[in-house]
């Protein structure tokens, strides 16, 4: 799903994808994994919300809450991005989030 920049916008528009997957670790190792697939696919350091290469996000983990200065799980822009809500909704799953934890 192709969308605006969000957060910085003089920069080329978004492409999105939401996916659902099945991972035995916990979420502090899904972040070092997802890091790792970023920096494998290129990411280099920019401005925050500036344009990278590759962003993976950690959405929603189970029933599970993390409010780390790195990782902060659900995540708490889920309902600010309509493109997430509507990719979390195709998955089938409600995304009952608000910024700042669940309703």
């Amino acid at each position: 799903m192709e969308t605006e920049p969000w957060g910085v916008t003089d920069q080329p528009r978004f492409l999105n994808q939401v996916l659902e997957v099945e991972w035995p670790g916990s979420p502090r190792q899904l972040l070092a994994a997802a890091k790792a697939v970023e920096r494998e696919g290129g990411r280099k350091p920019t401005r925050p919300w500036g344009p990278r290469t590759i962003d993976i996000d950690i959405l929603l983990f189970d029933d599970v809450s993390v409010s780390e200065p790195d990782l902060q799980i659900p995540h708490p822009r889920i309902a600010e991005r309509s493109f997430v809500v509507a990719g979390l909704r195709e998955l089938g799953v409600k995304p009952e989030i608000r910024s700042g934890g669940r309703s």
